[in-house]
């Protein structure tokens, strides 16, 4: 499966990445996508024994920096600290924080898709997660946590692959 390399991007907080997928992206719905982006942030360091991820799935409305609208949980000195975990929260498929949605530019049409943007699922949402958990070169999960729309991405994924999370 072919992949394009992480590269920073001008148009969001430097901290984010944006892993590209370079092929058709099949929706549950039927619709497909002839490529994604993932913006996605990290925080920590991924342990030599790749033991320490915790993959935070945010909400509807949050984006891919945790430690900003989960203060006191995630972040330095906090219950899920970046100096002992590898923290990983991508922004879900569909949002307006730089995961391909619908302010993203149609490559079929070279307009923005808008309204015209398909219909996804949780389980698409999903999907796209685990373009990006290959990518990172993940193979476990020790703790999967989320609130709202993210509690329901984490279920689904859990339900797909049940010997992927020791914790959620």
């Amino acid at each position: 499966m072919p992949l394009i390399q992480s590269v920073p991007t001008q148009l969001l907080k430097p901290e984010l990445e944006v892993f590209g997928y370079d092929q058709k992206f099949s929706l549950e719905g039927g619709d497909s996508l002839a490529e994604l982006e993932i913006a996605y942030s990290t925080h920590g360091t991924l342990s030599p024994e790749k033991d320490n991820v915790v993959w935070v799935f945010h909400a509807l409305t949050a984006n891919a920096n945790p430690s900003e609208w989960w203060p006191g949980l995630i972040g330095d000195n906090d219950l899920i600290n970046p100096n002992e975990h590898y923290i990983v929260c991508a922004n879900m498929l569909g949002s307006c924080y730089g995961t391909t949605g619908p302010d993203h530019i149609n490559p079929q049409s070279g307009e923005k898709f808008g309204l015209s943007f398909p219909i996804i699922t949780v389980r698409d949402m999903v999907n796209a997660h685990k373009l990006l958990q290959k990518y990172l070169g993940i193979e476990k999960i020790h703790l999967g946590i989320g609130g709202s729309m993210g509690g329901q991405q984490l279920l689904e994924w859990a339900v797909q692959d049940q010997d992927l999370f020791e914790n959620i």
